[in-house]
């Protein structure tokens, strides 16, 4: 490592190096820090979603739309960003539209890395899922089914060590072709294709290993995504990566954490109502309620895990050791309320049509639900179980174990294991088909915090 990137790195207490591709608000940034794999560069092209990462984590932002001027290149623009700096850069963009020649160049003046003596660790990205997604229209030859193969182009010019893709379960059986589940063999191929150099190695391509469950890896959410790590070919002698070890649930080290122990200790919040302090609960539910709220709240570096909020927010008074941010409910219309009030605990929208009809009473509320019952619409959270899928519609989907009101940004930060000090930047709420993100869409479009810190680990044993 050049003296440079060394005085870097020491500085922020990290140990090796990544490339954050399509990083979103920065769960996985978040859990690859824990673990002391530190960004040098990040890439993101939704404008709300970069407010979130860059006052977070304090990133510089390259605004590529001022480099590029009708696809003529502003070097006057880049050469703002050449000299030595100690802050990740964010380059706000398309990518299919960052060159891998420019990454270069910028590795090399800010952070001394040539990519011939020296590269990056590990290159990260999760491409966008919505043409995989169940929930998805999931067409067929959907120009963003090759959005990940930018992941390869940048690891290859980089000559990267490792790369980690994430994303959703639908990506094993959408088809290519008119070959049900060949666009998973196609991404696989793709990544070992020997006729490139370098060329790399999958660790495995079987479902089983690379399907993973947030729950597992103490994120209180039964969520499910795939990650594929390859590794350069000429170190397979020396990187030696296992998936990480399942340590929650039955009969494993710790039980599976609940939505109580998760959200339990936020103040209660009534419907469009806000509070922004946070008191120490008078008793933990349990010793892994304790647990995890220390990490949340930054106070708990046990098992190696650096999870102190950011000096640059304590500096700047964006967070404090009683503070809370984005604990903010939703108003309902009335009707919507009287709708909520008839949905029991443990009970969705649907189990609650279906009572009602059993009961015979349906006709006299038949006019406060949708035409279509949608089954993801409306559930109650179950107190004693992890949370479903916190979706980017998890403010349609998701409500509250027991008040009547969806939740908040911050339950749902809390439920995909966002520390507290996270700063969500952009509106409370935004129509869903606007490129303007919300805070609900940022957080449930995430890669839990604690599950990409368990698959960190495991790179980090790796390398070293």
């Amino acid at each position: 490592m050049n003296q440079k990137l060394q005085q870097y790195m020491q500085k922020h207490n990290m140990t090796h190096t990544s490339i954050d591709l399509f990083s979103g608000p920065g769960g996985l940034c978040t859990g690859f820090k824990w673990a002391g794999i530190l960004p040098l560069i990040a890439v993101e092209w939704t404008d709300t979603t970069v407010m979130t990462y860059s006052k977070t984590h304090n990133a510089e932002v390259f605004e590529l739309s001022e480099y590029l001027v009708d696809g003529v290149a502003n070097r006057e623009y880049l050469e703002k960003f050449l000299g030595d700096s100690d802050r990740t850069l964010l380059i706000h963009g398309d990518i299919n539209q960052v060159s891998s020649d420019m990454i270069k160049e910028l590795l090399n003046h800010r952070y001394g890395i040539d990519s011939i003596n020296e590269t990056i660790d590990v290159v990260s990205g999760g491409a966008p899922c919505e043409s995989f997604s169940m929930a998805g229209t999931r067409t067929a030859g959907d120009e963003r089914d090759d959005l990940f193969s930018n992941i390869i182009r940048i690891s290859r010019t980089l000559n990267t060590k490792m790369i980690l893709f994430e994303n959703v379960k639908g990506m094993f059986s959408k088809a290519k072709d008119g070959v049900k589940g060949a666009i998973f063999e196609y991404i696989c191929d793709t990544f070992e294709d020997e006729n490139v150099t370098p060329s790399y190695k999958l660790v495995s391509r079987n479902q089983n290993d690379v399907l993973l469950k947030a729950c597992d890896y103490g994120v209180p959410q039964v969520r499910e995504r795939l990650f594929l790590v390859s590794i350069r070919k000429d170190l397979l002698e020396q990187i030696k990566f296992n998936y990480p070890e399942k340590e929650y649930g039955p009969n494993r080290k710790y039980p599976y954490l609940t939505v109580e122990e998760a959200i339990g200790d936020l103040p209660k919040v009534e419907m469009a109502c806000e509070k922004k302090k946070y008191k120490e609960p008078q008793k933990y539910k349990s010793d892994l309620q304790k647990r995890f709220v220390s990490i949340v709240r930054g106070i708990d570096n046990k098992d190696g895990m650096n999870t102190k909020a950011p000096e640059h927010l304590i500096e700047q008074g964006l967070y404090t050791s009683d503070s809370i941010s984005s604990h903010k409910a939703p108003g309902h219309i009335k009707r919507k309320q009287e709708l909520l009030a008839l949905i029991k605990e443990k009970e969705s929208m649907r189990m609650a049509y279906k009572r009602l009809e059993e009961e015979g009473t349906i006709a006299q509320y038949r006019h406060l639900f949708p035409n279509t019952i949608y089954g993801s619409r409306n559930r109650r959270l179950i107190k004693e179980e992890p949370s479903f899928t916190i979706t980017s519609h998890c403010l349609d989907e998701v409500l509250h174990p027991k008040l009547n009101r969806a939740i908040t940004p911050r339950e749902a930060a809390r439920l995909q294991s966002f520390p507290d000090w996270y700063q969500f930047e952009g509106p409370y709420v935004q129509f869903h088909g606007d490129r303007t993100q919300d805070r609900y869409e940022q957080i449930g479009d995430a890669i839990p915090p604690l599950l990409a810190y368990a698959l960190a680990k495991e790179i980090v044993k790796a390398l070293n």
